[in-house]
């Protein structure tokens, strides 16, 4: 006799039964604890469970499968143990250290079972029968659960009732997620159901309830009855600030998206929390809510309480809590490449009121640098003694945190600097910027900036640097494409982040995109076009195990041609040399020195490596007998390709262990990228107050190159042999295989992670 069940019934008597089945323990004890060692008597009583099979499923997968039951079979506690500790087991070898023990349990198995067929049950199939069968020889064990899941019981009608005019019937369907001819399944339709809730009360419908019905025929087919109860949809009445005197309530109400007349929504409410959180100068930003419905239930025309003929109002309370005005910090830190850094700052959170930051930010590094030689721990600042003196940023900026609208914002800046890329050039700059950012969504951002810079390089960058890089080596050619011009850009920027912690993310990932554009237009006796995409990706495979992955390219032309216009003047036809790319070091390649990887030039001192004259042959013997010796200068390009993968491992909430590998090319051209150079490596991290301090190891895979090398003459001049020599400094001398392998060695220190 067919007897129809209500669905609702069904689906309490299910989940009863899955959570009666979790609840108490068998009597013969709990497994142990993951990594937990049994005793010796525990030993000799159960036995290891060493597999576990589930076959004949084909609805549902066998990891939703496990994830119901509490039989566990030993299994290695991490991916990083597999290869090295794990797969030894299958061999005879004894690796628990490695393994979370799991053992027999003839009760849990028992109810693993019921538990498998009340969970395929809920997902429509009532049929279902599940076998167990254990094989132990009382010191191993195997068991398995054999399925047959028998046929679906299938929905032949689906009703869905008391939709407000906001949700039409078919967009409803979709957020249901069920339709006729689909399983019973229950935990979709749960879901399905909060998907309504949730989508109504975005609506406006504060109150809305979503209720089931229905019935189900003993091996037909199921009808399912939904009924929506939406209630009164609220608008927001009034909107109150407090505590924002020193602020503004301009400012508040412009970053806070709901206003008088809107309907409410719970997600603007929390996206303009975190907008007013956003402000350095609010330490804390609160909503309270204040219905003003009648107290005697009813709706504001007098109708019964949960109709949706008509709107109710609520009122919106922001208390804000302003913070301190000024702040000042300090810190130091260090990296092989700019030596001892120090930083001060001092900030005006609310200048003027309205939010206004005022920044005020000095930034010196290579302190020491000089004094130590180039020695370590500063041993990549540099090779002259120009590229070991004092760097230094100071800077006045100006952020309005709304302008026109909440969704813009404004920043203003005036530096001057003095930077330097190790052995590639010294700049020394004067400059201001001024750019708007626009928030196209919670994630994503876009920003248009001008930065008019005057700017020039030192006299230890322009005599190789310009010459190798541009074929200016005649004196008065260096000196004007090496004296202060005005560099002057406008840039495109757009930034979407998807991860989960900005400094330390285990998932989500970002994209970063840039075009600059510097022109006769812009104010710019530099003329370019510059473009760099970037995107990176986090994967946690399990807690505690994340797989990083970025790539970024790249590309800057003058207009025209690769690099010159034809016709053009001599100091019409630089790309600045800011504006090229450099890969290698330790935040891209990190097999190799600061910026080394891609186009070089080998340089030697005349008096110091070559006294005696007849450069060539000079030369020769270096590259033969002390590659070393030469001072590599990075060329850079005019095209990237910089790929990296991490596989990260947190050891504790301080330490993590990383394992990498990063490739790299730059060239002239993008379709010239072809000869991609990789390194691998391992890391070890530490996180610190000031970010997570760093210490990389990378392997420097490539083998002998062809390179061009000048020789420096004391008086500023260069000779640059006709031909290339050959540069080999890990296998020159032939050594054993562990000298070559310590020589392939690069070590970086620094702080931050790579990307």
């Amino acid at each position: 006799m067919n007897r129809p069940a209500p669905v609702g019934q069904a689906l309490a008597g299910g989940l009863a039964l899955a959570v009666a089945l979790a609840g108490p323990p068998p009597l013969a004890g709990p497994p142990p604890l993951a990594g937990q060692t049994p005793t010796s008597e525990e030993v000799t009583r159960r036995a290891e469970v060493r597999a576990l099979y589930i076959i004949g499923n084909q609805a549902l997968s066998a990891g939703q499968l496990r994830a119901v039951i509490r039989t566990r079979d030993t299994e290695c506690k991490s991916l990083l143990l597999q290869l090295p500790f794990c797969l030894l087991r299958h061999v005879g070898v004894d690796v628990g250290f490695a393994q979370n023990r799991a053992y027999l349990d003839t009760l849990a198995v028992a109810e693993d079972a019921i538990r498998l067929r009340g969970y395929y049950n809920l997902r429509g199939y009532y049929e279902a029968q599940v076998d167990r069968e254990i094989r132990s020889d009382g010191r191993e064990a195997r068991v398995w659960f054999t399925i047959d899941e028998g046929p679906p019981t299938l929905i032949d009608s689906l009703v869905i009732r008391g939709l407000p005019e906001t949700l039409p019937p078919e967009q409803a369907s979709a957020f249901l997620g069920l339709a006729e001819g689909d399983p019973l399944d229950r935990i979709r339709l749960q879901v399905g159901k909060d998907s309504l809730v949730r989508i109504l009360r975005r609506q406006g419908y504060i109150e809305a309830l979503v209720l089931e019905g229905g019935s189900r025929v003993y091996g037909g087919p199921a009808r399912v009855e939904v009924d929506v109860h939406p209630g009164p949809r609220f608008r927001v009445g009034e909107v109150r600030i407090e505590g924002a005197e020193a602020l503004g309530e301009k400012v508040v109400r412009d970053l806070f998206p709901l206003a008088p007349g809107q309907y409410y929504n719970q997600e603007v409410e929390q996206e303009g929390q975190r907008n007013l959180f956003g402000l350095e100068a609010v330490r804390f930003a609160s909503i309270r809510q204040e219905d003003r419905s009648p107290p005697d239930g009813t709706g504001p025309d007098g109708a019964a309480p949960g109709r949706a003929a008509a709107d109710s109002t609520i009122d919106l309370v922001v208390q804000i809590t302003p913070a301190a005005p000024r702040a000042a910090r300090g810190g130091v830190g260090w990296s092989t490449d700019a030596c001892v850094q120090a930083e001060s700052q001092f900030t005006h959170r609310n200048l003027l009121g309205g939010a206004r930051r005022l920044q005020l930010t000095a930034q010196l590094s290579n302190l020491f640098a000089g004094e130590l030689g180039g020695a370590f721990p500063c041993s990549d600042v540099g090779t002259g003694a120009e590229f070991r003196k004092l760097n230094f940023l100071l800077q006045t900026e100006l952020s309005l945190p709304v302008v026109f609208s909440g969704e813009n914002s404004f920043r203003a800046r005036l530096f001057i600097e003095r930077e330097t890329i190790p052995d590639v050039f010294i700049q020394e700059a004067l400059g201001a910027e001024i750019g708007i950012t626009r928030r196209l969504s919670r994630t994503m951002t876009a920003t248009l900036s001008y930065s008019p810079t005057y700017t020039g390089f030192g006299e230890q960058s322009a005599d190789i640097f310009f010459c190798v890089n541009f074929g200016f080596c005649e004196v008065e050619d260096i000196v004007t494409v090496s004296r202060s011009r005005w560099l002057a850009p406008l840039t495109l920027g757009w930034v979407w982040n998807r991860t989960d912690d900005p400094l330390r993310p285990t998932r989500g990932f970002y994209v970063t995109a840039e075009g600059e554009v510097a022109a006769r237009s812009t104010g710019s006796q530099y003329k370019y076009l510059r473009i760099v995409g970037q995107a990176a990706g986090f994967f946690e495979l399990e807690p505690g195990l994340v797989v990083a992955a970025r790539a970024r390219s790249g590309i800057v032309r003058f207009p025209g041609t690769r690099i010159f216009t034809p016709g053009a003047s001599r100091a019409d036809r630089l790309v600045h040399p800011s504006r090229r790319f450099f890969v290698g070091g330790s935040q891209s390649v990190r097999g190799f020195g600061q910026n080394l990887l891609g186009p070089r030039v080998l340089v030697a001192d005349a008096t110091e490596d070559c006294p005696g004259g007849d450069f060539e042959a000079c030369v020769q013997r270096m590259a033969t007998e002390d590659p070393g010796a030469f001072d590599q200068r990075p060329r850079g390009g005019d095209a990237v390709l910089d790929v990296s993968i991490e596989l990260r491992r947190y050891l504790s909430p301080q330490w993590g262990l990383v394992f990498f590998a990063d490739a790299g090319s730059v060239s002239q051209n993008l379709t010239e990228l072809k000869n991609v150079a990789w390194t691998p490596g391992m890391g070890l991290r530490f996180t610190s107050p000031i970010g997570s301090i760093r210490l990389d190891v990378g392997y420097n895979t490539t083998y002998a190159a062809e390179l061009p090398a000048i020789v420096s003459m004391q008086d500023g001049t260069l000779i640059q042999m006709e031909e290339p020599v050959r540069f080999d400094p890990f296998r020159f001398d032939d050594p054993g295989p562990l000298r070559e392998i310590w020589r392939r060695f690069q070590i970086h220190i620094s702080i931050g992670e790579a990307f």
